[in-house]
């Protein structure tokens, strides 16, 4: 007669069993998010030769991602002080004036939680407010071609009683005052839809050299900063400011959307604004074109000459930093 298992030996085996399982399933999620890691650096790469390509031929950057809220009616955020850094902590800011936080700004905050948190965690920690000198501004529209920016509006009305502006049917302009419902669609991707003139003393988002990942970003791009104390010696506001504009002047930070005149462009490579697909789906997710700010001369004869100094992706990793994380995982 055959002997049956006992219930101590059935219950190893499920054990066993499920020790198994929880093994594979973590195997396979970390298989996952390296390889999302791994086509996110491609696309990195792929984007800063895209843009670099673009621009040798003649391309012009307009219509990028402002990554700030616009004012009413879609207009600019105005600062305070032209052409300078503005450290003051803004990833808590529940204003229009702040970060993109989401498609909601309402006190219960439901909305932005369930669909949309705006900008990564990582990307919120290093970025700062800039604001646009004439100068400046005028160096962007006429050597860069950034017309316009697309910008988020927190909230539909003046009156901040309904959901913001947040889909727009493929049928209708950017920009043109229509307002759908809620319902009618909270895809992240397509939350930037209000069309902002760049102009004097508008607030822009900028890396912040104040932070470590933010002084990590600018050496990434060739800039090096804060080395002129010893190891341990803080840095002050101002002298900050003299390093970044000695070392080639404040990194502007703006969202490649699929506004972007870049994207659909023969020449340019780009079908389509790629994401990381790593970061979960409610984060803005899509990659960040960094713009210097750079100053030749001074007084009267100082010359501004934007140039394009590099690609981070959603969580503010440079290309170098992504690959260190790729090759950990």
């Amino acid at each position: 007669m055959k002997k049956a298992f006992t219930l101590i030996e059935l219950l190893m085996v499920v054990a066993i069993i499920a020790i198994i399982s929880t093994l594979a399933v973590t195997k396979m999620g970390g298989l996952r998010e390296g390889a999302a890691r791994k086509v996110s650096l491609a696309n990195q790469k792929a984007v800063e030769r895209a843009v670099d390509a673009f621009l040798a031929g003649g391309g012009r950057l307009n219509r990028l991602d402002s990554l700030l809220y616009a004012g009413d009616g879609g207009a600019p955020i105005l600062g305070t002080t032209p052409g300078d850094f503005d450290f003051t902590t803004q990833s808590t800011a529940e204003n229009r004036s702040g970060f993109y936080l989401g498609p909601s700004a309402d006190a219960d905050e439901t909305v932005r939680d369930q669909f949309n948190a705006g900008l990564t965690p990582g990307l919120k920690n290093v970025l700062c407010l800039y604001t646009l000198s004439p100068a400046q501004v005028a160096s962007l529209t006429t050597r860069l071609g950034l017309k316009y920016v697309m910008a988020a509006t927190a909230y539909a009305d003046s009156a901040q009683t309904a959901f913001p502006s947040l889909h727009y049917p493929k049928d209708r302009p950017y920009g043109d005052g229509t307002v759908p419902n809620a319902s009618d669609g909270l895809d992240p991707n397509d939350s930037f839809c209000i069309a902002t003139a760049v102009t004097n003393s508008m607030t822009v988002a900028a890396v912040n050299p104040m932070t470590d990942l933010g002084r990590t970003i600018y050496q990434a791009c060739g800039q090096e900063l804060m080395n002129t104390k010893n190891w341990g010696e803080s840095y002050t506001e101002s002298e900050v400011r003299a390093e970044v504009a000695a070392s080639g002047g404040p990194l502007l930070a703006f969202g490649l959307g699929d506004s972007a005149s870049i994207v659909g462009k023969a020449d340019a490579g780009l079908d389509s604004a790629p994401y990381a697909t790593f970061a979960q789906k409610k984060f803005y997710s899509r990659y960040i074109l960094l713009v210097r700010m750079k100053t030749i001369g001074s007084g009267s004869a100082a010359v501004v000459l934007p140039e394009f100094a590099g690609v981070i992706d959603c969580c503010g990793s440079s290309v170098r930093a992504a690959q260190h994380i790729v090759k950990r995982m």
